[in-house]
């Protein structure tokens, strides 16, 4: 099915004229960041959240110049932390492309992503609300307390469901949240509407990051990485999490050398395939399952039966990028 065209359906003509008023901000006097910056461009993905800020304010009746500035800010913060995430993870690959740290060098990479995240900071100057600038100051912050908390987790011999989402919710769902609250916020929105438009984004942004941690037990041209990436990079997901927690086997040595990074390609293998034909995998269809089944329900009554099915097709183009 075509989850795009529903989507974008109450919002054509919005999103294209963000489009351009996007490619603008990448550019540069300078040849080699005007080089970096095009690099970025040609990689960029489906848009998932400039689209939720449209979605959201034209359900208010206001798409105007500071909702496009918010937009950019928060795809602009999303690129930025990625370039920085991939410097982290050491990966080569994103959306099976070369990394910018795999192209240019890891300087460049973080140098990249600190430019990027200051034209993010510029653009919710320009939207013209203080309340804007504060929230993504605070976005800012959260972002690197969920990867500082990933990483803090290599330490630990526990597989905690509680601290995987206290992450995901850090590093992915808080981004969808404040792209949709804010949104609201600056086409007139009520309060409780406002709380609305954020309790469906951060649901939308928890599928969103499960999604992506069950791609990692596929070889899928979705991210352009071979399965078993998270497990070589010392994280454990919530298949893996639930599969193990809920296993009468011991996998202490198996979690030790996965967290200190020394566990064997057989070993990843084995804790991969148990994730999948022991429950974990189910577990985590289930968990988006009921997420999306209750962000659809918070959704304020005012929203249209065409909007409705857009704010839908969002959710079930996350949930289905494998089937």
């Amino acid at each position: 099915m075509d989850y795009l065209s529903t989507i974008v359906a109450p919002v054509c003509q919005e999103l294209e004229e963000f489009k351009r008023r996007y490619s603008l901000v990448f550019s540069s006097s300078d040849k080699k960041i005007d080089t970096l910056l095009k690099f970025l461009l040609t990689r960029k993905g489906k848009m998932m959240r400039p689209i939720l800020v449209l979605l959201v304010a034209k359900c208010n009746g206001c798409v105007n110049d500071s909702i496009y500035h918010l937009a950019s800010s928060v795809e602009l913060l999303h690129q930025g932390s990625l370039i920085h995430d991939d410097v982290v993870d050491e990966s080569e690959l994103r959306r099976g492309k070369p990394s910018v740290n795999s192209a240019f060098d890891n300087k460049m990479a973080v140098l990249l992503g600190d430019f990027i995240v200051s034209q993010a900071l510029q653009q919710i100057v320009m939207a013209g609300n203080v309340d804007c600038i504060d929230e993504i100051s605070k976005l800012i912050g959260t972002l690197s307390e969920g990867e500082i908390i990933q990483i803090g987790a290599l330490d630990s011999p526990v597989l905690s469901e509680e601290v995987y989402f206290d992450i995901i919710s850090r590093k992915t769902a808080y981004l969808f949240s404040v792209s949709a609250r804010l949104a609201a916020k600056l086409s007139g929105a009520s309060e409780a509407d406002i709380s609305a438009y954020g309790d469906f984004a951060h649901k939308a942004g928890l599928c969103f990051q499960i999604m992506d941690d069950i791609l990692d037990y596929h070889d899928c041209s979705e991210t352009g990485k071979a399965s078993g990436n998270d497990l070589k990079e010392g994280k454990f997901t919530l298949p893996s999490i639930y599969a193990i927690n809920h296993s009468e086997r011991d996998w202490s040595e198996e979690v030790k050398s996965v967290r200190s990074l020394s566990a064997s390609p057989e070993t990843i293998s084995e804790i991969t395939r148990y994730s999948i034909s022991n429950g974990g995998m189910d577990y985590a269809v289930e968990k988006m399952r009921q997420l999306k089944l209750q962000a659809l329900s918070v959704l304020p009554a005012s929203v249209s039966t065409q909007q409705r099915a857009a704010f839908a097709a969002f959710l079930n183009l996350i949930i289905d990028r494998i089937r």
